[in-house]
């Protein structure tokens, strides 16, 4: 197990060595959110909402830039390999589920980043109040495991694809539209301080990312092999 670990955190060490040298996915994660950002919060503000339904509304939004803001920097984690020839080596060297698990986890720091630059931010700017605020922090690391651990899988299948961008997005959208609308639920309620909402969402959260890691763990050999 110690060694199973060790080889998926290098595969992750060197993807995230490689971005930090390119940007490609940070900038395509941090432009668009940033744009969507700031886009909202000039045309709707803090305080064009009314009081009772700001905080559904400002879940909805929040989530919404999170979302189109991971489709638009996570499909790249395989495209790269197959881009750089370097995916036949990757198949010798490691076994599936230890890529499987480097590529987890190296989306899992890019949208973890994305969610520290943006939650705080978008919070600020939109005057989003959070009644239960570690609570929304479970819920946003939560969310952001199921968002890795779906678009994950779908960036294994599409990367051989000649229109990888529009097929990431078409084979994404159906898989992530139930998790979407749970982590609203959550987010609201842990803004509105409704404590038996917030536990059923998580708990909710938990079973569908849980569920996508055992189908994708079982999926991604056949993929990879493939």
């Amino acid at each position: 197990m110690s060694r199973w670990l060790a080889e998926a955190l290098a595969v992750a060490a060197k993807d995230l060595r490689a971005e930090f040298r390119t940007r490609v996915a940070l900038n395509s994660l941090a432009l668009f959110a940033l744009t969507t950002l700031a886009a909202v919060s000039y045309t709707i503000g803090p305080y064009r909402l009314a009081t009772e339904d700001r905080p559904f509304l400002l879940s909805v939004l929040l989530w919404i830039v999170i979302f189109f803001a991971a489709l638009a920097g996570l499909d790249r984690s395989f495209v790269k390999e197959e881009e750089s020839h370097t995916a036949p080596l990757l198949r010798l060297a490691a076994a599936p589920t230890v890529v499987w698990a480097g590529k987890l986890l190296y989306n899992l720091v890019l949208i973890f980043a994305l969610m520290a630059m943006l939650a705080p931010l978008f919070c600020v700017l939109m005057g989003f109040e959070i009644a239960m605020p570690w609570r929304f922090v479970l819920v946003l690391a939560a969310g952001g495991y199921g968002l890795a651990v779906i678009t994950t899988i779908v960036a294994a299948i599409i990367a051989q694809a000649l229109t990888r961008g529009a097929l990431f997005s078409v084979l994404s959208l159906p898989l992530l539209l139930p998790l979407l609308i749970i982590v609203i639920e959550g987010t609201t309620a842990v803004a509105t301080g409704d404590l038996a909402s917030y536990s059923e969402s998580l708990r909710a959260i938990v079973t569908m990312a849980g569920a996508m890691t055992i189908v994708s763990a079982f999926l991604f050999p056949v993929v990879w092999r493939d």
